[in-house]
């Protein structure tokens, strides 16, 4: 039961947030606001994969391991970029998509800045628990 609400915990907002990304990628007009901005869809991608790269970093950040601290960074860093790069390829196979590499570097921009928010986060919180610890 506990393995069940650890992966519940942990790793179902990143497999929910991976679904979601396939399943808008596999859309041939996905939705989107009604902005006219030239370029708003990469402000779209850095979203999506900075929020991926967040819970992808946080399930990382739950191993209760000692395993080296650089190991959640580069494993979150790198499923990030290869599941945008897969996205884009996924869209070869979507009618009226059409892969872009100026998507994949915004997905892959985005990625690295959840993962740096989800850090700095985590080491903030370490920091105020250690803290409030003393008081």
């Amino acid at each position: 039961m506990r393995i069940a609400l650890y992966i519940l915990k942990y790793w179902l907002p990143p497999s929910l947030c991976m679904g979601l990304i396939f399943v808008l990628s596999s859309l041939s007009h996905p939705p989107s606001p009604d902005v006219s901005w030239e370029g708003i869809d990469k402000l779209f991608h850095f979203l999506a994969y900075a929020g991926l790269s967040f819970w992808v970093m946080r399930a990382f950040l739950s191993i209760n391991q000692n395993i080296s601290p650089h190991l959640p960074w580069v494993a979150t860093i790198l499923i990030v970029i290869l599941y945008a790069a897969s996205d884009e390829w996924h869209q070869l196979y979507v009618e009226s998509r059409i892969p872009d590499i100026i998507d994949w570097i915004a997905d892959c921009l985005g990625g690295l800045f959840g993962t740096l928010t989800m850090y700095i986060w985590h080491k903030l919180s370490k920091r105020f628990q250690i803290n409030r610890s003393i008081i």
